[in-house]
């Protein structure tokens, strides 16, 4: 009973590995390799989380429709198919986005049929070794010329900074009597900072009309919109100057 126990292989019953079969290196999938499966899987996964941690990501700056300078790119982990769409002429294009990658998929799924051999030894099994290693390089090479094209690019046509508003152009003083009357009679419309929400901005108004056209305005309104009557007298007036004085240069 001792030399039997002795020559068993952990985890295997003994009615299914008899004492005389041969030793061929080979162990059950359950629960023995799954096992080892499990843990490796467990420790990149801590790994890549604890790396994530104290290396975050940064966000990019927020999308501006108006920037005509900005070069759309993919995550880095799809630079390579990126990359390989730039080495496919247009009319075939469906080549880059289906037809390689399913090909590449289903020999990836079908690599465990395809090669059956029982050696572990990357050197015993070359087809699977050397494929996989030109694939990674591959795969490598076009995630280095996207990413350096992708930041010649951005050399030659850099980002454009935003334009900034004249100072005078801003309402600064938020305590000014006027404004005050603006917010409560006209911002509904104009937006708080006069940049326009239902009704037209109002910066620069003073570039366009007149104090005294600004004032026709408040007190006879304009067809499109602008009802009449919302301010009289004297508080059409100093509106009127208030606006005017809202220029851009």
């Amino acid at each position: 009973m001792a030399g039997h126990d002795k020559e068993r292989i952990p985890g295997v019953p003994r009615y299914r590995r008899p004492k005389d079969m041969p030793h061929d290196g080979t162990e059950p999938f359950f629960p023995n390799f799954l096992l080892k499966e499990w843990i490796v899987g467990s420790v990149v996964l801590v790994a890549f989380i604890i790396w994530i941690i104290f290396n975050p990501v940064e966000l990019q700056s927020v999308a501006d429709p108006t920037d005509t300078s900005f070069i759309p790119v993919p995550d880095w982990y799809f630079l390579f198919l990126y990359q390989l769409l730039k080495y496919i002429p247009g009319d075939y294009i469906w080549l880059g986005t289906v037809v390689i990658p399913l090909i590449a998929t289903l020999l990836l799924m079908l690599a465990p049929w395809l090669d059956r051999r029982k050696a572990r030894h990357p050197f015993k099994r070359p087809i699977a070794t050397w494929s996989m290693v030109l694939a990674i390089v591959f795969m490598g090479w076009l995630t280095y010329e996207a990413h350096t094209q992708h930041e010649a690019a951005l050399a030659k046509n850099p980002p454009k900074k935003k334009v900034e508003l004249p100072k005078d152009t801003a309402i600064v003083d938020q305590n000014d009597p006027m404004y005050k009357q603006f917010s409560q009679t006209c911002a509904a419309c104009h937006g708080a900072d006069l940049k326009g929400q239902v009704g037209p901005a109002l910066l620069g108004v003073g570039n366009k009309y007149s104090a005294e056209q600004i004032e026709e305005i408040i007190k006879n309104g304009k067809p499109g919109g602008m009802p009449p009557g919302l301010l009289q007298g004297d508080q059409a007036k100093k509106m009127a100057e208030w606006l005017a004085k809202q220029k851009q240069k």
